[in-house]
């Protein structure tokens, strides 16, 4: 009788374990990407994060993104180096952040670990010193235990109080768009 009690209290332990970490998902750059879209009045050009990570539960509603602030690039070397000295100012501020505090939307469903729907993640992104409170429109789908999430802020620098690169002949647009398409 005790061998049965012990075996069913660890089955059970087990599954409280297994559901416990149900809805927390891991990612980075493998099969995921960051990307951002700028233009300006010569041209529109785009960028991505080369380097970044973060997590999310789904449970709990909350989560991070940390992206590398120096491995942003637009494969335009002095564009680049602008971007990081002037602009991102990234050898001081090495990160850009989001950090989730709570999901709207289909929130039931995304918990539910199958499917497809829409949510908003609603959290504080910072870029240099500046953290605002930001509401990101995103899909997401589940393919087996893998979760992806696509979304899509639109925002402008200026909010973020990042100085303007124009020069005379190039206008730098304030609104830009940063999209993502995360694999867990």
């Amino acid at each position: 009788m005790n061998r049965f009690v012990v075996v069913c209290t660890a089955a059970i332990g087990l599954f409280a374990s297994s559901i416990a970490t149900a809805g927390q998902y891991s990612f980075d750059t493998s099969g995921s990407k960051v990307t951002f879209e700028l233009s300006s009045t010569l041209h529109d050009f785009d960028g991505q994060a080369k380097s970044f990570s973060g997590s999310l539960d789904t449970d709990a509603g909350t989560g991070s993104l940390t992206i590398d602030a120096t491995s942003l690039t637009t494969d335009l070397g002095p564009r680049d180096s602008k971007m990081h000295s002037f602009c991102l100012e990234s050898g001081t501020y090495s990160t850009i952040s989001f950090e989730l505090t709570s999901i709207g939307g289909d929130a039931a469903g995304l918990q539910s670990g199958a499917g497809a729907g829409k949510i908003s993640l609603n959290g504080n992104l910072t870029i240099r010193d500046m953290v605002l409170e930001v509401e990101i429109p995103t899909e997401y789908s589940f393919e087996g235990a893998a979760l992806t999430l696509k979304g899509k802020l639109g925002m402008s620098w200026k909010t973020f109080e990042v100085p303007d690169p124009s020069i005379l002949i190039s206008k730098l647009a304030p609104d830009m768009k940063i999209k993502f398409k995360l694999r867990m």
